[in-house]
């Protein structure tokens, strides 16, 4: 059993690359962070320097604003859709159901004109 000291010294530089690219961080444009905190209050904060996020500026007033509006744009988004789906579907199972019953009615009626 041979150790490759070439294969060794290329893994180690290869792991040195990579903590050095993680250490640097996601580069963003601008970025803030909007937390809860656990008394219930909702805080916006543009200094996050533990989260590794390298934004090319802090962020305005209006990056808050027009972020916020975005994520709650698709939140309402996604919510209209889950809603609009639930109203399909329960729809639908009320127009099987009444077919269902039209179905058997139906039945019922065919079997009293034949006695």
């Amino acid at each position: 059993m041979t150790i490759d000291l070439e294969e060794l010294r290329q893994q180690k530089a290869f792991e040195e690359l990579q903590a050095q690219n993680e250490a640097e961080g996601k580069p963003v444009t601008t970025a803030f962070l909007v937390v809860q905190d656990t008394s219930g209050q909702w805080l916006a904060l543009h200094d996050f320097d533990q989260h590794n996020l390298v934004p090319e500026r802090a962020a305005t007033l209006d990056d808050i604003l027009g972020g916020s509006a975005a994520v709650m744009s698709g939140c309402t988004a996604q919510q209209t859709a889950f809603h609009t789906v639930m109203a399909m579907n329960q729809q639908a199972q009320q127009m099987r159901a009444a077919a269902e019953n039209q179905k058997l009615a139906s039945l019922i009626d065919q079997s009293k004109l034949r006695n």
